[in-house]
């Protein structure tokens, strides 16, 4: 989309250009078919937060923004190639490590290191974290009175 909400496309590539919103932004969330980088670190401010779901046909985000942040995913094999891996991930340098929410969430690990570090949620699928993700969508679409009810 661009800043007047229209969508932009490049034949050659499809990729979506995405408004220049991010600068301002603390937190980014991407779910796309992109085919290549639509999120790119140069137009992220200090203390970012970017959670990237999508990119099953290519990187959602480029090798800046996952070289610069701290990479988090829910299961190991998110940096092994795709297609059970991420793309964005399988080129971490050796020793590298992607930070499991699990260990976050336990207190074995201590999450954003300081308030200016970017932070990346490389997520790669889990059917148990899509269903709580639409659970709490559903939920807070419903209290708003939000979305469209279709019978099926």
């Amino acid at each position: 989309m661009t800043e007047t909400g229209r969508r932009e496309t490049s034949a050659a590539s499809r990729q979506v250009r995405l408004p220049l919103c991010e600068r301002s932004t603390d937190v980014v969330f991407c779910c796309t078919a992109a085919t290549g980088p639509v999120v790119r670190r140069a137009r992220l401010a200090p203390g970012t937060h970017v959670s990237s779901v999508g990119g099953s046909h290519g990187p959602e985000l480029d090798a800046d923004t996952v070289r610069e942040g701290t990479p988090f995913a829910e299961r190991p094999a998110a940096a092994s190639p795709p297609p059970a891996g991420a793309h964005e991930l399988r080129h971490l340098p050796p020793g590298r490590p992607v930070v499991l929410l699990g260990s976050v969430l336990s207190g074995g690990h201590p999450g954003r290191g300081d308030s200016a570090g970017l932070t990346v949620l490389k997520s790669t699928g889990h059917a148990a974290l899509d269903v709580a993700a639409a659970d709490v969508v559903h939920a807070v679409a419903r209290r708003e009175g939000r979305g469209t009810t279709v019978d099926l």
